[in-house]
């Protein structure tokens, strides 16, 4: 998110509103934690609650007891105490049962730790105390929800108050993922109420926050132009296009960026402003010789990740997943003494998180390819979404190789070619790029860094470097010429060509059609309708592969790419794809 339009949010946000409601939004922040605690009390029986020893800035808590019966309900509150910023109340408990009391903080930056007594006793010690206070006005059943940006932690609450003190409604976990999610049961417009958001005890990471009265606006709805789910009115708030449902080009859906969803929350990993690319890895484990097993090696996901955060605006997240069951051949479609790539897929790709199906690339780390004899690195899907890595010729491959193979073959699958150094011993040293043979193991320029290439020689410097620089290279994508060198490539701007479409028809399916966001079915806690997904797998039928291999066909030799040499069409037409030695 733009930083001017984080800062704008927040400004806008922290003054109390006036006006009718509106919508709001808070970019991704450290919200703070509360003291959120379980007790039991007896019914007629007086307690006294009170924080202590507070330390921080400008520590200033406020104690609330709430109770569930069918319902939460405030019983005690308290802000100050006895003219001191820390908090205490007494009060008689109406029935018997688990109460929760809940300490925030009074406002931004009031935040610190406290201990909680109850009747003298101590309950917990020296625990962190936070929560932001919000102030804007709102309408009956509009929605509000913070959803984590932090992989793997942020679990929030949300709660609803008619002033700093009067307990409205709250909500721990029945939106996406089981982050909160609160609807409105009544109107709040005085300019006193607020909308209180922290984290759970115990948890970590930032969410971003969102409320709008017509967020889950229907695809009919006038108010949501791209009909994506995401008002016009919350679209430009977050930095977002009212007229396009996949707002950074990267072919996950703005909603899902945005707001996340059940299993797999894309809002952790991804941002709805920056193209990210998502790829599951399996591999192959051979049931007696660990030798033969081909897991990559751990420190993968960082190393490539890295290579894309330093080279490019495109963010990459590979996910090392499990093993599969041994073969020692693995192909695109049936082969002899081969499993098919695709049988495989149907049962191990994302079998615990289906809603990531649509939009992550599957690499299988095999042993061989095609047949027990090939000893190719791999086979790829060009601007595709489908990878073999087959480095079974490779006694005990380095981290370096399987680096530059796996990005190399990545590269495929985003549409770029071996830009003509395709054949032994033609390895053009102008090309710096890993798709380059002569580069794929050994780093650009045998640096060790495997990158895609920038285009920063191009012809000029094919025509001003000195002869042994050409190498023997032939003509290739935009190639150009040096006397007595013959025909030499050119250093082509490789990042900024990628296609993050992998099915290249513009929409975020991998060809299947329009995907459904969301459905909403009960919350398994008794709170609002939860998002669920409606994502299955399911392989499209040879038909439609076959359209979409002739419409990727005519995009890549528009491109310059030759048929043969940079791409092959597999013999039934259901898979274009690149070979590698």
């Amino acid at each position: 998110m733009k930083a001017f339009m984080g800062a704008f949010h927040a400004l806008v946000l922290l003054v109390p509103a006036v006006a009718l409601a509106v919508p709001h939004y808070v970019a991704p922040r450290d919200w703070g934690s509360f003291i959120w605690l379980s007790t039991y009390l007896d019914a007629g029986q007086s307690y006294t609650f009170e924080t202590r020893d507070l330390t921080g800035t400008a520590p200033d808590t406020v104690l609330h007891v709430l109770r569930d019966r069918s319902g939460w309900s405030q019983v005690a509150v308290s802000d100050d105490c006895a003219g001191t910023t820390r908090s205490c109340v007494t009060f008689t408990a109406p029935d018997s049962g688990y109460y929760r009391v809940w300490v925030r903080a009074y406002a931004d930056g009031r935040g610190g730790t406290a201990s909680v007594y109850r009747n003298g006793t101590l309950l917990v010690a020296n625990q962190p105390f936070g929560g932001v206070p919000i102030s804007f006005a709102w309408n009956a059943k509009e929605t509000f929800r913070a959803t984590s940006t932090t992989p793997n932690a942020g679990d929030h609450l949300v709660f609803l108050l008619r002033s700093n003190t009067e307990y409205l409604q709250h909500d721990d976990d029945s939106g996406p993922k089981h982050y909160p999610r609160v609807v409105a049961s009544s109107t709040q417009n005085g300019g006193s109420q607020r909308v209180v958001v922290g984290r759970y005890p115990g948890s970590s990471g930032t969410a971003s926050f969102v409320h709008d009265e017509e967020l889950w606006s229907t695809i009919f709805d006038d108010n949501d132009g791209d009909e994506d789910g995401i008002s016009d009115a919350l679209e430009p708030l977050a930095g977002l296009s009212k007229d396009n449902a996949d707002s950074d080009g990267d072919m996950v859906p703005d909603t899902w960026e945005l707001f996340g969803n059940d299993g797999f929350s894309f809002s952790e990993w991804g941002s709805p402003t920056a193209r990210d690319v998502y790829v599951e890895v399996d591999w192959m484990q051979h049931p007696t010789n660990p030798y033969l097993t081909r897991q990559p090696y751990p420190a993968l996901v960082a190393d490539a990740a890295a290579v894309f955060s330093r080279d490019s605006g495109v963010r990459l997240h590979a996910f090392i997943d499990g093993a599969l069951p041994w073969h020692e051949v693995v192909c695109f479609g049936a082969c002899s003494g081969g499993v098919d790539f695709y049988s495989l897929k149907g049962s191990g790709f994302s079998s615990a998180n289906p809603e990531r199906r649509p939009y992550f690339h599957y690499v299988v780390w095999a042993n061989k390819h095609s047949s027990s004899t090939n000893c190719s690195s791999g086979r790829a899907e060009m601007l595709g979404n489908d990878v073999i890595i087959s480095m079974g010729c490779w006694s005990s491959p380095s981290a370096a190789e399987q680096r530059g193979t796996f990005i190399h073959e990545l590269g495929h699958n985003l549409a770029l070619d071996h830009n003509g150094n395709d054949v032994a011993g033609q390895y053009s040293e102008v090309h710096n790029s890993v798709m380059n043979y002569r580069y794929q193991l050994t780093g650009v320029s045998h640096s060790g860094w495997h990158s895609y290439s920038f285009g920063g020689n191009g012809c000029a410097a094919c025509g001003s470097s000195p002869k042994a620089e050409c190498i023997e290279c032939r003509d290739g994508f935009l190639g150009c010429g040096f006397p007595g060198c013959g025909s030499c490539d050119c250093d082509v701007n490789e990042w900024g060509s990628l296609a993050v479409d992998f099915s290249d028809d513009g929409d975020a399916d991998d060809g299947a059609g329009r995907t459904l966001l969301a459905s909403y079915a009960p919350d398994d806690k008794g709170g609002p309708a939860r998002f669920q997904p409606l994502v299955p797998y399911v392989e499209r039928p040879e038909a439609m592969r076959r359209e979409a291999v002739l419409r990727k066909r005519e995009r890549l030799l528009a491109r310059g790419q030759v048929e043969g040499r940079d791409f092959h069409v597999s013999p039934d037409g259901t898979v274009l794809y690149a070979e590698c030695p």
